[in-house]
């Protein structure tokens, strides 16, 4: 089976498309004579003509990312209202219909509006139990049942629009990394802060050959696990800064060091040379893959060293090497066994 490019399923999910043609309520998988009765069709059709009580700003620009916006503004901590009109007038020129309905839902940039939330809620191109499942929530917060604040991500089902939604969150999850690097490094020299830049660049450039290279792309799930694959060497590498600045650096010796090279070598001959049994579950994964990743991560490890050199010059460069080198033993591990059938 073949699925569109994510960037595309998210801006369904968020703009729901903005073709004239578009059905009310806006949701494929049963024919509408079926959906008819339902509880949830009929309130779409009860919101249908809903409209804002303020007319909103007009966008600054003709290009502009509602969902991005959306979400950078949701966390920023000193957000204003002028930042929210921002968001506002953007989705409404964008049609972004996921957008809309959260604004409207929680208050942002405007007076709380359930029914026009829920219009824009039905407007959202969606299967049908996704469909039901969202005007339910809204059902379910304007009779004061649920608490907010409402998300477009809080009822998506299909594993794509999952992933899609994860996406969202590790992007601002990748901006938090950035400002709690920044807050923690002001006040470094130029060169401590250019060695910290390296090696961040090289982290994400490890990270997107594992996400690239070492994830199977053949599930339903392919995406989710791309993302938490990307997450875990993020935090990793800021787990490992913020160690390094409290005093908390690894401590192995040349020879510790040596000898999990050693290993760490010997697991990856082992990955390159030997044939994937027949009960392997690499799925997409192929060698070319693992070896570019392998480089990558060489570089991505001498970019620590030299930070480390830099910044810390009592911390050991075999211990920064040796604890970096631990972990890509056991990635290169589970590689080898999946390859195996293990």
């Amino acid at each position: 089976m073949t699925y569109a490019p994510w960037p595309l399923l998210l801006a369904l999910l968020l703009a729901a498309g903005s073709a004239a043609a578009a059905p009310y309520p806006n949701v494929y998988g049963a024919p509408p004579e079926v959906l008819r009765g339902s509880d949830w069709y009929r309130q779409c059709l009860r919101v249908r003509g809903e409209k804002p009580r303020q007319p909103p700003a007009r966008a600054e620009s003709s290009r502009c990312d509602a969902s991005a916006l959306y979400y950078d503004t949701l966390n920023t901590p000193d957000a204003r209202e002028a930042d929210w009109r921002r968001v506002h007038a953007c989705a409404v020129r964008t049609n972004a219909h996921g957008v809309l309905m959260m604004l409207y839902a929680n208050g942002q940039g405007a007076m709380p509006q359930l029914g026009l939330a829920m219009r824009h809620a039905c407007s959202i191109q969606s299967p049908v139990n996704e469909m039901k499942s969202r005007v339910q929530h809204l059902q379910r917060v304007a009779a004061n049942r649920e608490p907010g604040p409402v998300d477009v991500c809080d009822d998506v089902v299909s594993a794509e629009m999952r992933g899609q939604c994860g996406a969202v969150r590790e992007r601002q999850r990748d901006r938090q990394r950035a400002a709690q690097l920044a807050t923690l490094s002001r006040g470094w020299s130029d060169k401590e802060q250019l060695g910290l830049e390296m090696a961040s660049k090289a982290a994400h450039y490890f990270a997107q050959h594992r996400v690239d290279y070492e994830t199977d792309k053949g599930s339903g799930a392919a995406r989710s696990l791309q993302l938490e694959t990307q997450a875990a060497e993020l935090d990793t590498f800021a787990a490992d800064v913020l160690d390094f600045e409290a005093g908390r650096g690894p401590r192995f010796s040349e020879g510790e060091f040596a000898s999990l090279e050693k290993k760490m070598d010997a697991v990856y001959r082992q990955f390159m040379l030997n044939r994937p049994v027949s009960g392997s579950y690499l799925g997409s994964i192929r060698k070319t893959g693992v070896e570019k990743t392998q480089r990558a991560w060489l570089a991505y490890r001498d970019a620590m060293e030299l930070f480390g050199a830099i910044r810390y010059p009592a911390l050991p460069g075999s211990g920064v090497r040796a604890l970096l080198t631990a972990r890509r033993i056991r990635q290169l591990t589970e590689l080898d066994n999946a390859a195996a059938g293990r």
